[in-house]
C-alpha cells in the first residue's frame, strides 16, 4: 500500500500495525474512538525538517512547532527535548507551553482579534508578541507590556493553501476578506508607531497559507519570501533596525492520498536560503505543525452498523465530525483502512458518523476492503487538526488519545479517572 512505512504503518497477517502494534488490539485495549500517535514518527518528521533546513542554512534555524495542529502534552514534551521552539496562537497555548517547561523566550505568540484579557494573561512572561494590528500594539502600551515584538505582515500578493479557508495572505479568499496581518504598504507607519511607543522590534513574520505539496505552490511562497527580504532591507535602511529574525510561517504539507507527491523539502530549503543571502539576521524561523504530526496520528473507530440503502452500502462508525472535522470543513481526503481486513476484497461504501447531521460523512463512495460490524477502521494522517479541533457536539464525549513510544504507551489524563499514566505494551 502507498501509505506503508516500516516501523510506523505496516500490514501483518492482513491486519494493520501501528508502531509495531496491532491496531485491532490497541482498539480493544484502550477503546474507541481513539487517536493513536506514534512518538517516533513525530521525532523522525521533526528531525527531517530541521536537518534539511540546517543543511542549507547560513544562520540559526528556529523551528517553532505550531501548537494548534496538536497540543498533546507528551508530544510537546518530546519536541521540547529535541530543541523545538513554540508557535502559540492563544494565551492558553502560551500557558501550556510554559507549564511544560518551554523557555519563555522560545515562544512566539501570534494572536488574532486579541482582547485586553488575552494580553493580560501573557503579560507576566518574557515571550515575544507577533503583532498583526495597530489595536494590539495600542493595547500592549495601555497595559504597560514590555515584551519584544515582531510584525506579521501581508506580502501583498495572493496566499497559498489547500482550501480557501486556509489561505492567510492577500486581500480575499473565495470572496471573503482575510483578517490576518498588517498590509506591507502600512508597515512603515506601524514601525514608527511602535518606536514612538517604546517597543523593541525584533523580527518580521509572514504566513501565507497551509498544506502545500506541489513545486508550483512552493514557488508562489518563495515569491513572498523575496518580498519579505526586500522589506527587511528597507526597515534596516530607514529605521536602523537590525532584525534578529525573519519568520516564514508554516505551510509545508503531507501526502494524504495516493496520487499526491511528498513535500519537496530539499527544494523548499535550498531556495529559501538562496533568497535569504540578501539579508543579515541572526536567525530564520519556521512554524510547521502539520508536517511534524499529521501522518503520525491515526483515528481508530469501530464499525457499529452496515446497511444497504437504495443500493448504497452505509457503514456507520462510533465517531463523527465532532472528532475529525476536516472532511466536512475543508472537504479533505483521509485514507481509511479496515484494520481487520486490510487486503481483502474491495467494495464501494459510504463511511458515516454517529451525529444527527446529513453531512457527517468521513468518505462517500469510497472503495475499501470489505467491512463487517465490529471491525476497526483506521483514518490515517489524522494527527494534525484532528483532536485539536474536536468538540462535544450532540453532547458526545471527546475521543481518547494514546501515544505509543517504544514499549510504553502514554494515556492522556482527560479521559481517565487517574492522572496521565504509562502502560507497558509488552
Amino acid at each position: 500500500m502507498w501509505w506503508e512505512s516500516k516501523g510506523h504503518l505496516e500490514i501483518k497477517n492482513n491486519e494493520l500495525y501501528i508502531a509495531n502494534y496491532s491496531a485491532v488490539d490497541l482498539a480493544k485495549r484502550f477503546g474507541t474512538p481513539i487517536y493513536v500517535y506514534n512518538a517516533r514518527r513525530v521525532i523522525d518528521n521533526y528531525q527531517r525538517f530541521y536537518n534539511t533546513l540546517k543543511k542549507y542554512a547560513d544562520r540559526e534555524v528556529r523551528v517553532h512547532y505550531s501548537m494548534k495542529a496538536n497540543s498533546n502534552t507528551y508530544l510537546l514534551k518530546i519536541l521540547k527535548e529535541k530543541g523545538c521552539w513554540i508557535d502559540a496562537v492563544s494565551p492558553e497555548e502560551v500557558l501550556l507551553a510554559i507549564n511544560l517547561g518551554f523557555e519563555e523566550n522560545k515562544i512566539l505568540f501570534t494572536g488574532s482579534s486579541l482582547s485586553h484579557d488575552d494580553l493580560l494573561q501573557v503579560k507576566p512572561f518574557k515571550i515575544r508578541i507577533n503583532v498583526d494590528s495597530y489595536s494590539c500594539l495600542l493595547k500592549m502600551k495601555e497595559l504597560d507590556m514590555k515584551n519584544e515584538i515582531s510584525f506579521r505582515i501581508d506580502p501583498g500578493i495572493k496566499g497559498v493553501g489547500h482550501n480557501w479557508k486556509t489561505i492567510t495572505a492577500g486581500i480575499e479568499a473565495h470572496g471573503h476578506p482575510i483578517k490576518f496581518s498588517i498590509p506591507i504598504e502600512e508597515l512603515d507607519f506601524a514601525i514608527r508607531l511602535a518606536i514612538d511607543l517604546g517597543f523593541d522590534i525584533k523580527g518580521l513574520h509572514e504566513h501565507v497559507g497551509s498544506n502545500w505539496l506541489r513545486k508550483e505552490e512552493v514557488d508562489e511562497f518563495l515569491e513572498t519570501v523575496k518580498i519579505l527580504v526586500k522589506k527587511a532591507k528597507e526597515v534596516k535602511s530607514k529605521f536602523g533596525i537590525n532584525l534578529d529574525f525573519l519568520d516564514l510561517g508554516g505551510g509545508p504539507g503531507i501526502r494524504y492520498k495516493e496520487d499526491q507527491n511528498e513535500f519537496p523539502l530539499e527544494y523548499y530549503a535550498s531556495n529559501i536560503f538562496e533568497i535569504l543571502k540578501d539579508i543579515e539576521t541572526n536567525a530564520v524561523s519556521f512554524e510547521p505543525g502539520r508536517y511534524i504530526v499529521a501522518d503520525a496520528g491515526i483515528l481508530l473507530v469501530k464499525v457499529t452498523e452496515v446497511k444497504i440503502r437504495y443500493g448504497h452500502i452505509i457503514v456507520g462508525v462510533n465517531s463523527g465530525f465532532n472528532h475529525l472535522i476536516r472532511p466536512v470543513l475543508y472537504n479533505s481526503y483521509h485514507e481509511i483502512v479496515n484494520c481487520n481486513n486490510v487486503e481483502g476484497e474491495m467494495e464501494e461504501v459510504n463511511i458515516v458518523g454517529n451525529l444527527c447531521e446529513t453531512g457527517d460523512i468521513f468518505a462517500a463512495k469510497r472503495k475499501i476492503s470489505k467491512v463487517r460490524e465490529g471491525d476497526i477502521l483506521a483514518i490515517l494522517c489524522a494527527g494534525a487538526y484532528g483532536y485539536s479541533m474536536s468538540s462535544r457536539y450532540n453532547s458526545r464525549a471527546l475521543p481518547k488519545e494514546v501515544v505509543l513510544d517504544g514499549e510504553r504507551a502514554y494515556v492522556c489524563k482527560e479521559f481517565y479517572a487517574k492522572n496521565e499514566f504509562y502502560v507497558s505494551l509488552t
